[in-house]
This record gives structure tokens, sequence and C-alpha cells, in this order.
């Protein structure tokens, strides 16, 4: 594509040179998203291989039981945030694009003071209210030892609330080392080898779930240098010069952003984590723990998604905040070309041959099998039209994405009690996948027609083709010759994996492998410009 002009002037109102290149773009954001996209590939290889040891350690039935209690400690934790992770991401890059850096310590404090109180007030709602949660979330057999894990993690809590808003706010200085050093590599490499080793010495369901929070606040030391570090130097570098707005003003603003914001965070991890509770609660902790474990081939694309969405964010932050739609489409289409190319192979193959991949954590958790089949055609589905969510969080409509976690949140809670009571985990995977059509449909449509950025391009179409030709076609004809068994997926995976990289090869323009390539190495190319950072310079 050629170089984009422009659409609008800088805040200040004076004209804009030229705006960058696909190319250009693309090799920013690899160049960020390159270690974000492998740190995601270590963040879900490690929950993969914590399920497997936990279900081979201590058996399905006690690892259910762990599991039960991680999905109540993160829903809890995500709420005791208050939305201030996306908010301080959205702010940082703001002020800094807007040469108002002097102003981030007072926002950094305005939003960490009151999550440390929330998280003090949630460990200890957690330890009190332990046996209700129990009671209400699991079986009467396993109400006791959910109650157990949930007050040995409750300590916790502060820490893990804390580190999740912590280091996610680095992303505001266009960042991802520390959150991909810190949490997606060192955290979750951590996790699966403490966790088994407890498990395969005869650790109890306490013990593993006191060390699975507990890595919380190792990770909260190092999450926090790189922060304070981070702002030190921003207000070092910044003009000195006086803000355009007064400080109240920018914290007012904040909140307002924010407050919603944590509404929405709450009814989307709810989302991520409900289905399994309910399942715990109307069949049992253990039917939780196939679910989780049936659906954990769900989490690399999830994760290699988030990654692209983690790096652009201040990016598209930058761009529409200086009113460069069209830079902020073209971020996007690249954006969703990509998690096409990472996650249409991964879903076109647990579509095709769910059952030996199921078998990976045991027999039982092929019951899964539907599930995962239903979950594989949802996120097909919603990876060619991009991060259309961080598209409407960026552009500062936060209630907005409010009213969607909520609509998502509706339909997921009434599907679940509706079908799960009769149709058991086949029934919760169908909700789930609903739910995310749900959330594509409304996202994707508000994008293009409140917000005028193109969402679906050349990128994701091309992407398409390749993984369809590849792995679908190449899946299908595997499926019909050796079955749903491990022949047809050691097969698929070979044949495949060489007819997509022949095929990535061959259209690698279109699909700015080549920018892609460039900004791993660390420049822009010989027809590219400079990509503009969060301050919106060119």
């Amino acid at each position: 594509m050629a170089d984009l002009a422009s659409e609008a002037g800088r805040s200040g109102g004076e004209p804009v040179s030229p705006g960058p290149s696909t190319g250009a773009i693309a090799a920013g954001v690899a160049r960020g998203g390159v270690a974000n996209l492998l740190g995601a590939m270590v963040y879900g290889l490690s929950g993969f291989v914590l399920l497997v040891v936990l279900n081979h350690g201590i058996g399905v039935s006690r690892a259910g039981v762990v599991i039960v209690a991680i999905a109540i400690f993160s829903i809890l934790t995500t709420v005791a945030g208050i939305g201030t992770s996306t908010g301080l991401v959205r702010t940082i890059s703001r002020l800094r694009a807007r040469r108002q850096a002097e102003i981030i310590p007072m926002i950094v404090r305005a939003a960490l003071v009151p999550v440390t109180v929330a998280g003090l007030a949630a460990g200890a709602a957690l330890w009190y209210f332990a046996p209700h949660l129990a009671t209400l979330f699991a079986d009467g057999d396993q109400v006791e030892g959910v109650t157990s894990v949930l007050r040995a993690m409750a300590p916790f809590v502060p820490a893990a609330t804390l580190h999740n808003v912590v280091v996610q706010a680095t992303r505001g200085f266009d960042t991802m080392s520390p959150q991909v050093v810190i949490e997606k590599i060192g955290r979750s490499i951590t996790l699966p080898i403490a966790c088994g080793a407890a498990a395969y010495a005869g650790g109890s369901p306490e013990l593993i779930g006191a060390l699975w929070a507990g890595t919380n606040l190792v990770a909260l030391v190092f999450s926090w240098r790189a922060l304070h570090v981070r702002v030190d130097r921003a207000v070092t570098a910044a003009d000195k010069v006086p803000p355009s707005r007064r400080d109240p003003e920018v914290v007012k603003e904040f909140w307002a952003y924010t407050g919603p914001r944590a509404i929405a965070l709450m009814s989307t991890i709810a989302v991520s984590w409900l289905d399994t509770i309910i399942v715990g609660a109307i069949v049992s902790a253990t039917a939780a723990g196939i679910y989780a474990s049936g659906t954990r081939y769900l989490m690399p694309g999830l994760f290699a998604g988030d990654a692209l969405v983690q790096v652009i964010g201040p990016r598209l932050s930058g761009f529409l905040s200086t009113g460069r739609k069209r830079e902020a489409s073209d971020i996007v289409q690249v954006a969703g070309g990509w998690q096409v190319l990472t996650m249409w192979p991964i879903y076109l193959v647990t579509l095709t041959f769910p059952t030996p991949l199921l078998r990976v954590f045991g027999d039982e958790v092929v019951g899964a099998r539907g599930a995962l089949i239903a979950l594989s055609v949802a996120m097909l589905l919603s990876a060619p039209t991009g991060p259309t969510g961080a598209v409407i969080l960026m552009s500062g409509k936060s209630r907005q994405a409010m009213f969607n976690s909520l609509a998502v949140l509706a339909v997921n809670v009434a599907g679940n009690l509706i079908f799960v009571p009769r149709h058991g985990i086949t029934a919760a995977g169908i909700v789930w996948a609903v739910s995310i059509q749900v959330n594509n449909v409304l996202t994707t449509w508000q994008s293009n027609r409140s917000i005028g950025i193109r969402t679906f391009g050349a990128p994701a179409f091309t992407a398409m083709a390749v993984s369809t030709v590849s792995f679908g076609l190449v899946g299908l004809t595997a499926r019909f010759l050796w079955g749903d068994a491990w022949g047809g997926l050691i097969a698929v995976s070979i044949i495949g994996t060489v007819l997509y990289a022949l095929g990535v090869w061959r259209f690698r323009q279109r699909l700015h492998v080549d920018s892609w390539w460039n900004g791993v190495r660390g420049r822009s190319g010989k027809r590219t410009v400079a990509v503009p950072s969060a301050q919106g310079t060119t």
C-alpha cells in the first residue's frame, strides 16, 4: 500500500507531515509484538503444562478443586483492580503524546492508592467468605477442599491485584518488556515448576493454591521497580512547559474513563471464568477441572491475539488522540492479518482433531470435545476482524466498552444457567462461543460505524486463504483417511506446516511479513519511514 497522508492535524492544530506507510506501521508493531508474542506462547504453554501436571500429579478431582479456587481468585483480583490497568495505559500514553509527562506520577498515585485499599479489602473478604463461596461453587464433598484452598490463597490477593495493575501500566511507556519478562515468562514458567513439584511430592491442594497465588508477591517486586524507573525517566525527560489543563481535571478524566472500565473488566473476567465456576457449582468440581483442561487449547490463540492488542494499544491511543484514523485503520488491519496467521492454524487443528489433543490431559478430559469444537469455530470467526476491542478502549469510549461487556456477560450467564444443567460441559463451551461472537459483532460494528476505523482488510483475507489451503483442506483430508486420531494429527502437522510456510512466503508482502521481519531486526527497511511513537511524532 502507498504511504497514507494523515487525516487531521496534531492536537495543537499545526499541519502534519504524511503519515507512515503500512510497512512502517507493521515494523513498529513487530518491534514490540515479537517479544510479546513469544511471551504469550510461553504463557500459554506454561498454563497447558500446569494443567497436565496437576491432572496427573494429584488427580482430576483434586485438580478441579484448585482450578475452581483459581477461577474465584482471578475474578476477585480483577475486580479489586477497579479498571485502573487499562486506564493507566491510555492516560500515560496520552500524557506522553501531549508532552505532559510531569503529571504521570500524580496519575499513578491516584490509581494505586485505591487499588491497594481494594486489594486489602478483597483479601479479607475472600478469607471470611471462603466457606460461602465454596458452598456456592462446589458440590457437597468438595466444599471443604475449595474453602481451604481459597483461604490459603487469600493473603496474596493484595499483591496479585497490585501486580496486575502495575505491570500493565508499564505498557503506557510504549514497551512490552516488563510484562513479557516478569509475567509472561518469569512467573508463568515458575508456576508449573513450583506447583508441579508440589503435586508430585504429595503436596496438598492448599499448598499448590498458595504457591500459585504467592508467585504474584515476587512478581510485584520486579513490576514495581519497572514502573518506578519508567515514570522517573519520563518526568526527567519531559518538556518543562505548563500543562494545558489543571492537574485535578486530568485525574477527573482518568476516573471518568476508568470507572466504566472497571465494570467492563469485571464482566470480561467473569465471562472467562464463570462457565468453569458454574460447571463446578451445577455439575461438580471434577467436571470443572475437565472443562478447564479441555478448553485450554483455546488459550494459545487468545494469548497471541492479546499480545498484539497490548502492543498496538498505546499506538492506537496516540493515533486516535491526534485524529489519525487512516493510520489507526492500517494498524488494526495489519494486526487482524497477523491474528489470523497465528490463530487459524491452531483452531483448524483443534476443530479437526480434538480427541487426541484432549487425551494429553487424560482420558476423562475427552468429554470436553464438544466444548472445544464450539470454541474453535468461534475463534476462527472472530480472528479476521482484528483487535476491535482495543479500538473501542483507546478511542476513549470506556462506557461503550462497559455496555458491550455487560451485554456479553448477560448472554453468558443466562446461557450457562439455562443449558449447563441439561447438557453439561458441552453447553458451557457453546455458550462461551456464542459470547465471543456477540462481543465480536458489537465491537466490529462500533469500530467501523461509530469510530470510523476499517477493521477488515487484505492482510486478514490473505491469511485466511493461506491457512484454509494448508491446515483446513489438508486437515479434512487427513481426518477422512485416518479419523480423529494421532495419525491424522501428525500428518496435518507436518504437511500443513510446510504448505503454510510456503504460502506465507509467497504472499509475504501482502501479509507484511517483510515489514514484520524488518521490525524484528530493528530497522524499518528501505522503503518505509520512521514509525510514530506514542508521542505522535513522525
